[in-house]
């Protein structure tokens, strides 16, 4: 009898508890990411189509900006700690091996094709200002490190530095009581917020984006990603929507944010978005196939296709608004026409981290 017991028990608990395998694909994830890749390239956007307006520049990029790359940040996070928390046996070698796989491998050859590229369009006079002819090859080098030429790539390369400190988060942020989580959690926010004045100077790239410098930004991001996960094993994520949702929208009266209530209605606008996802168990089906080839998108968009596309429409188009609207759909429908037929080439996938069987079942969970 207690034998029968226990086995309905464990069968219960697997109908309640969908994410206790590691390798089941969590589909509202795919379509947090889908949005904020569409975000992404919104961002870009604004600085290839028709100059907006002030106000309406402000407008959109209070809409793309604030939560286009932290989602992904936190997505990783979230995945992070359900790993430790389903997973018996942790191995951080392997977690470092698939990261250098999966990040630092597509952050070297898109660092490399986009500086050849850049090269090469220089040489022939076709980009008239020169960021890599005339200069020496340690400044070439510190701008393609610094993404320079593709702004996109440092995000690859900061995530990869975070998920090498992988041992201490795992020490400190998962494996400690939650309220513990979350004294820790506002003391590296606290320690960011007073020690970047003093560090940034240092790192700072001109015309591009340091990698160590972000990885300490997104590491605040990745931290809430963990604290959502402990949070949904202690209440619904569901009933945390609408009283999220209400903050954040008393948040956006604030007309003049300053520093501090900038992050606040960052922190709020992402949480409100994880939230909204969270209760789609199943995802939202069109943006399914956005979501699961967010790393081909995010690598290909910029700068090259954002480029031509641009130079295309905006001959056609004068008008401000539709000049981004238009612009930012033709990238992106081309972007991710590039990007499946790319998967759909044998091994092509491994140009964007991704494992050829991994392609081909679409089942295990990703960050980006």
């Amino acid at each position: 009898m207690l034998a029968e017991t226990m086995a309905e028990m464990r069968a219960i608990e697997s109908k309640q508890a969908p994410l206790s395998s590691t390798t089941e694909r969590i589909f509202f994830l795919d379509s947090l990411r889908a949005v904020a890749i569409i975000m992404v390239v919104g961002v870009h956007t604004l600085g290839y189509c028709v100059a907006l307006p002030k106000d309406l520049n402000k407008i959109i990029s209070l809409i793309v900006h604030p939560v286009s790359v932290p989602v992904f940040f936190l997505v990783d996070g979230y995945l992070f700690a359900r790993s430790i928390i389903y997973s018996n046996s942790h191995s951080y070698r392997n977690y470092v091996r698939n990261s250098l796989f999966r990040l630092l491998a597509p952050w070297a050859i898109f660092t490399l094709i986009y500086t050849l590229a850049r090269y090469a369009f220089e040489v022939t006079g076709f980009l008239k200002e020169r960021l890599i002819l005339g200069h020496p090859w340690q400044e070439v080098a510190i701008s393609a490190y610094g993404s320079v030429y593709a702004q996109q790539l440092y995000f690859l390369f900061s995530l990869f530095l975070i998920r090498l400190c992988s041992p201490i988060i795992k020490k400190l942020f998962v494996m400690r009581n939650y309220f513990a989580l979350l004294v820790l959690f506002f003391c590296y926010y606290a320690a960011y917020r007073s020690l970047i004045p003093s560090i940034s100077p240092h790192l700072i790239i001109a015309g591009g984006q340091e990698p160590v410098l972000h990885a300490l930004w997104g590491m605040q991001f990745y931290l809430v990603g963990i604290v959502l996960f402990k949070t949904s094993e202690i209440v619904n994520l569901e009933r945390l929507f609408l009283p999220i949702l209400l903050l954040f929208v008393l948040s956006l009266l604030i007309h003049d944010f300053g520093s501090y209530g900038f992050s606040l209605f960052q922190y709020l606008y992402l949480l409100t978005l994880f939230l909204f996802f969270a209760s789609f168990k199943k995802g939202v089906p069109l943006l399914d196939v956005i979501g699961k080839n967010t790393m081909g998108i995010y690598l290909i968009h910029a700068p090259i296709v954002l480029k031509v596309v641009s130079l295309v429409l905006n001959k056609f188009v004068s008008d401000p608004m539709m000049s981004f609207g238009s612009v930012l759909f033709a990238t992106f429908v081309l972007t991710i026409c590039i990007t499946l037929l790319i998967n759909l080439v044998p091994y092509g996938c491994l140009l964007f981290g991704t494992h050829y069987k991994r392609i081909l079942a679409q089942s295990s969970p990703v960050s980006i």
